[in-house]
């Protein structure tokens, strides 16, 4: 008679255990990397909008600025400081003022008064909704018009962050330039 051998395929208790935490392992650390790779991503997507839209508006503002003339620091809208009215070169009135409520920088085209500062017909938002501004500062030199004004110029800073649901992507950003009016005032 011939003995048969039977023979038991499969694995062992131990050797399931050592497989499953070895894979338990591998997906935990897989799903940590790409929750990282998306987060910096979010992160990189906010800097990159701030970036985007404070430099359109630095564009306009310094634009305008360099063309004008006529350069005051007026407080119609916003804490001292927050605000500046000039003319620009086709003489025109212009206004670029912090809204602390909505932290966004506003734009008037024409003359206002303190009761204009909400009128959606006289001001608009220079800045998108994504981006908030903490901090908008103006600062005047050679204001006084004339041959030894040394040149008017306004030095513009300000504080701008991402509008983020989580707290650790917002992204901040602090700019500073300064303007030097093209056109002297004689």
């Amino acid at each position: 008679m011939r003995k048969t051998q039977k023979f038991n395929y499969g694995f062992t208790l131990l050797e399931m255990i050592i497989s499953t935490g070895l894979f338990s392992v591998l997906v935990v650390s897989a799903i940590g990397i790409m929750l990282g790779v998306s987060n910096a991503q979010i992160k990189a997507a906010n800097i990159q909008a701030i970036q985007d839209n404070i430099r359109f508006s630095l564009e306009l503002i310094t634009k305008e600025m360099r063309t004008g003339s006529n350069y005051q620091l007026t407080v119609k809208c916003s804490p001292p400081g927050s605000e500046i009215s000039f003319t620009t070169s086709l003489g025109e009135p212009r206004t670029y003022f912090l809204d602390t409520d909505n932290k966004i920088i506003m734009r008037s085209v024409q003359n206002i008064t303190s009761a204009d500062c909400a009128n959606p017909e006289k001001v608009a938002p220079l800045t998108s909704e994504e981006v908030l501004v903490d901090r908008l500062s103006f600062t005047l030199r050679g204001e006084a018009p004339g041959p030894a004004d040394g040149q008017p110029r306004a030095t513009l800073a300000l504080k701008v962050r991402s509008r983020s649901a989580k707290y650790l992507l917002e992204s901040s950003l602090d700019m500073q330039t300064t303007i030097t009016q093209r056109l002297r005032d004689l």
